[in-house]
């Protein structure tokens, strides 16, 4: 797993992307990293994979120290996989089987087994029926989903999500959340950036939020939502459970004493 120590990088000379990052991964299964457009958080997730490198610090993966080297790189992509924001910019094939199996052919996994794995990977993001489709014929969220099967079938230990709900309606947002929950079940670690605040509550159980390039507050997804000014300082939104537990609990009106975890349960038969 993860651990990043006092890392820092930068595309302009004086001027840092990252400043001083300390995360420790094994703090949650399903992790979320948040923050405003600019603050850092794709570029974190380019230095972790090592397609960026870091300007200092270290980023260690299962207690090791990440190297550059074309081998090194290789073995760590084996186990870490990452789905982009925007799947085009990870879909190649015309074919989504084709697209799929790119990597692991690459790798010198066996066809039959490529087979299989490519099988199991679209039943999971339920798209089976995409199998032999040309890939300009998907939706934008069915596109979503092949990206995040073709890391499904690779079989990584841990995956990074970046912004994996942007531009998907209810149906296709459901069907990833349920996909995420899948892969933790499974015992894959997740981590997730989004500006989708009621996703990052409902799923993840530990938090960074990132402004700026730092770390300006981590914990558990309640502790966190909890600070409304530190929420709007890093331009962000209230996770609408918070905003109505907050609304109930400053109503002097409500002389009954109003726990969270109670508002979690009525509203969970919404769902």
């Amino acid at each position: 797993m993860y651990k990043i120590e006092n890392l820092s990088f930068k595309y302009e000379k004086n001027k840092n992307a990252l400043k001083n990052i300390n995360m420790d991964f094994s703090k949650g299964d399903i992790i979320g990293v948040i923050g405003e457009n600019g603050c850092g958080k794709s570029t974190l997730f380019m230095n972790m994979t090592g397609i960026l490198k870091p300007e200092s610090g270290e980023i260690l993966y299962n207690g090791e120290k990440i190297k550059y080297g074309k081998k090194d790189l290789y073995s760590l992509r084996k186990r870490v996989g990452m789905v982009f924001q925007d799947p085009e910019k990870q879909i190649f094939y015309s074919k989504v089987y084709d697209d799929i199996a790119f990597t692991m052919r690459n790798i010198g996994i066996d066809e039959e087994e490529i087979k299989i794995r490519i099988e199991k990977a679209l039943e999971a993001v339920n798209g089976s029926e995409f199998i032999d489709k040309p890939v300009q014929f998907l939706s934008y969220g069915q596109k979503k989903r092949v990206a995040i099967a073709s890391v499904i079938a690779m079989q990584n230990e841990t995956v990074l999500l970046d912004e994996p709900t942007s531009g998907l309606d209810p149906r296709s947002t459901d069907a990833v959340v349920e996909i995420i929950k899948n892969m933790k079940k499974n015992g894959t670690k997740v981590v997730i950036s989004s500006h989708d605040m009621d996703l990052i509550y409902e799923i993840c159980d530990y938090v960074y939020v990132m402004n700026k390039g730092e770390i300006i507050k981590e914990g558990n997804s309640d502790d966190v939502f909890m600070d409304e000014k530190m929420i709007k300082n890093a331009g962000l939104k209230t996770p609408w459970i918070i905003k109505i537990y907050n609304e109930l609990k400053n109503n002097e009106a409500n002389d009954k004493e109003i726990k969270l975890d109670t508002i979690k349960i009525k509203f969970a038969q919404y769902k």
